[in-house]
């Protein structure tokens, strides 16, 4: 199962995205937490005190170089490792992470651990990315390990990089469920409205569902129920003494604290999760059509040559994530 929680900068996104990753560990069920967001809060909310070195940041070069490596396997359609791009599907000679295994290398070597969950971190901007780089390329690796994973056994929880740039690559169709976190305002909505036409033409409104945040009252509840679809809405995260003080403390987020009816949410969401059925095979279809639609650009194919024979139609994610 794979869950993100997506939103505009502010909403809450990191703290649901925490309180979530947090419910599921206490169920015991395994756990790939990724941190997508250019402000990297997840660990300390999650209660991981170990230093993430840059170097194990997911888009590290020598990070993306590793992993690249090892998802490629001895796949000879990929000709170069750069020839491994954002969107390079897996095949029948890939490697595929397992979240659910113990001993995974790419698990174990690009992630920090607390008991059933681990959190990979996708990275921030350096120094020498002043003025020369755009996150959105940080954003190819974590792409290659979404599409190389099987969750059949376990839980990704993602909290996703701000607004709607899930939609300028694969990442929007690469989840079971996006959880879109909206506060009772006019901004607030208006980014619903903008994920509920680029989902509608992506495909996968279906996919999408919202909660409010920061609820304070009635009026908050109802200017939300006004605005969004009563088949959308999974409830409300109320305004919170415990997560106010804890904004201003720092530290690990304790769930048992949490008042009862937003620990009711978190249970609301988990079994929509559950309930939300994605056939793999479907997902890689939809990979394999955005694939198709990346390497068609000038630029892919003057520099790498056609690379839609990188698709191996005789790949059964199913099938393979058995064996």
């Amino acid at each position: 199962m794979r869950i993100a929680f997506v939103g505009k900068g502010g909403s809450g996104k990191t703290t649901m995205s925490a309180l979530f990753s947090l419910f599921i560990k206490e169920k015991h069920i395994p756990l790939l937490v990724i941190d997508a967001d250019i402000n990297m809060h997840l660990p300390e909310l999650l209660g991981i005190q170990e230093v993430f070195p840059k170097e194990i940041h997911i888009s590290h070069p020598d990070a993306v170089k590793e992993i690249k490596m090892h998802l490629k396997g001895s796949n000879t359609r990929i000709k170069e490792l750069s020839h491994f791009r954002k969107t390079t599907p897996p095949t029948r000679e890939s490697n595929l992470i397992f979240i659910d295994n113990k001993e995974d290398k790419i698990i174990n070597s690009f992630s920090k651990k607390n008991e059933v969950l681990s959190l990979m971190i996708v990275g921030t901007y350096d120094t020498d990315d002043i003025g020369a780089s755009c996150y959105h390329n940080n954003l190819a690796i974590f792409e290659n390990i979404l599409s190389h994973t099987v969750d059949k056994n376990g839980v990704v929880v993602t909290d996703m990089v701000a607004g709607v740039d899930a939609f300028a690559n694969t990442l929007h169709a690469q989840f079971d469920l996006l959880v879109l976190v909206v506060e009772p305002t006019k901004r607030g909505l208006e980014v619903f409205e903008q994920y509920k036409k680029l989902a509608m033409s992506a495909g996968i409104y279906d996919s999408l569902s919202v909660i409010g945040n920061k609820v304070r009252n009635e009026n908050d509840k109802k200017f939300i129920e006004n605005h969004i679809p009563k088949e959308k809405l999974l409830g409300f995260l109320r305004e919170s003494e415990y997560l106010r003080t804890k904004d201003q403390e720092g530290g690990e987020l304790d769930i048992t604290r949490l008042e009862p009816e937003n620990i009711d949410l978190l249970e609301v969401i988990f079994n929509k999760l559950k309930n939300t059925s994605t056939n793999t095979q479907e997902r890689l279809k939809k990979l394999w059509d955005l694939h198709r639609i990346y390497v068609a650009q000038g630029f892919i194919k003057e520099r790498f040559g056609d690379l839609t024979d990188q698709i191996d139609e005789k790949f059964n994610f199913y099938e393979y994530s058995k064996e």
